[in-house]
């Protein structure tokens, strides 16, 4: 019985460990260039989840 349960565990161990969410971007950074005082700048960072499990962003911090 306990070699079953074992064998069990390791058929789907692999399966639970390779699920799991992967971001990647377009582009890791971005140059602004000179900004002038009250200047509005903006830019769009394109990312996709390239895991196989949802991607859950709970926090930015921006640097």
């Amino acid at each position: 019985m306990r070699n079953i349960v074992l064998l069990i565990f390791l058929l789907i161990f692999p399966a639970i460990s390779y699920s799991a969410p992967a971001i990647q971007f377009d582009e890791y950074k971005y140059d602004f260039g000179l900004i002038e005082p009250g200047e509005t700048v903006e830019h769009t960072f394109e990312f996709e989840n390239t895991g196989s499990d949802d991607l859950i962003i709970e926090k930015l911090v921006p640097s």
